[in-house]
């Protein structure tokens, strides 16, 4: 019996990898709410050339934002596999967007190894990955809806890529297992 439930605890550990997690019981400090803009964040971030990125120098431009971590094996190639598609969606409408992905592992994604993820995984040159403190990123994701739980050096999160119009403001989302559930916010 105690080899059946050892086995079963390996099993849920392995397969749970980035799995998407359960809402918590509690609300996060922020929600992606239809009444605040994203400007309205006091945030600081910085890009993968090592450069200043504050969210207001997106002032105007439609944004699709989203976090990621570059070790993720799990929700974040998911996650990455549908931004391609919202990408590819806005490209054949012709309409000018900015995609913003930030780390949600700042102390590992320096702005070098996001120049490196972004080389090796192909990603467009117009897309910003961006690193901001780790408070910082903690509220970001809070505010767009990502759970995260750290374990050790995995994070254990959720996947969810957030549409935001030219003032700032959530106009849909995408989220669950595959990203596929569109929701308009």
């Amino acid at each position: 019996m105690k080899g059946v439930r050892l086995y079963v605890l390996l099993f849920a550990g392995v397969t749970a990898g980035c799995a998407p997690l359960p809402t918590p019981a509690q609300s996060p400090r922020h929600e992606v709410a239809p009444n605040q803009s994203l400007f309205s964040y006091p945030w600081s971030w910085t890009d993968e050339q090592g450069q200043p990125a504050p969210f207001a120098r997106w002032r105007g431009q439609p944004l699709v934002v989203t976090a990621i971590f570059t070790q993720c094996r799990a929700t974040c190639p998911r996650t990455v596999a549908k931004l391609r598609q919202v990408y590819e969606r806005f490209q054949k409408e012709g309409r000018s967007v900015q995609f913003l992905v930030v780390t949600l592992d700042p102390e590992n994604d320096t702005p070098d190894v996001l120049l490196r993820f972004k080389a090796s995984s192909g990603l467009p040159d117009a897309w910003h990955l961006l690193s901001g403190s780790p408070a910082d990123t903690r509220d970001l994701r809070d505010t767009l809806g990502i759970h995260v739980i750290e374990d050790g050096p995995h994070l254990l999160h959720d996947g969810r890529i957030v549409v935001f119009d030219p003032q700032g403001f959530p106009t849909r989302s995408f989220a669950g297992w595959a990203l596929g559930d569109e929701q308009p916010l």
